[in-house]
């Protein structure tokens, strides 16, 4: 490949990445933030996962304002089972954090490990909710059942992670165009072939 042909390519590729950071954020604040963030974030990774199937020839404003439309609902319930979650294990940490016993450090670990699966959990839930069709329930189920039956996927996931952040470090300026859409598109890379894997075995 030609060095103008890979520049090109490139620049093909900032330019979705930017496009599509920018309709996330605009629809997450058209959902108020609260109500817009699970809607915005699936409707994102129904384009990345396009993406990641090498399918480019389509309108990614349509396709997103539909896909925002039709889950907007549902990506809500389900935001709300996990923002439970989040919100009993923080009460735990706290009060843990306050008591001053050999037993709360210990238990203060274990909550922040399980608070680790769950972050994880939450991670797998957006590309399990675009590639199955299935109910909320199995939805939430599934991304924990993968984020425990997939270390290599998630150390793979969590190396990309430390990467993108070191790069954020050193360009502050490119976080406000790409900080959800890249390391979206790293994650959904990594399950894609994961989910793959899966289905070949069923």
């Amino acid at each position: 490949m030609k060095l103008g042909d890979v520049l090109l390519n490139s620049c093909e590729w900032i330019w979705r990445f930017m496009i599509l950071n920018f309709l996330w954020v605009v629809f997450m604040i058209a959902g108020g933030v609260v109500f817009g963030i699970m809607p915005s974030t699936i409707a994102t990774f129904y384009i990345l996962r396009k993406w990641v199937q090498g399918e480019f020839d389509f309108n990614i404003f349509k396709t997103f304002k539909d896909a925002y439309k039709k889950e907007f609902i549902n990506a809500n319930k389900c935001g709300l089972v996990f923002l439970v979650i989040f919100a009993f294990l923080a009460f735990d940490l706290n009060i843990l954090f306050k008591i001053e016993a050999m037993y709360s450090t210990v238990l203060y670990i274990l909550v922040m490990a399980v608070l680790f699966f769950v972050s994880m959990a939450f991670v797998y839930f957006f590309p399990t909710y675009v590639h199955f069709k299935s109910s909320n329930k199995e939805y939430i189920k599934n991304s924990f059942v993968l984020a425990l039956s997939s270390p290599f996927q998630t150390i793979l996931i969590l190396i990309g992670f430390g990467l993108l952040y070191y790069m954020v470090q050193s360009n502050g300026g490119l976080l406000m165009f790409f900080c959800m859409v890249i390391p979206g598109y790293w994650v959904m890379h990594v399950l894609y072939k994961r989910f793959l894997q899966l289905q070949r075995t069923i």
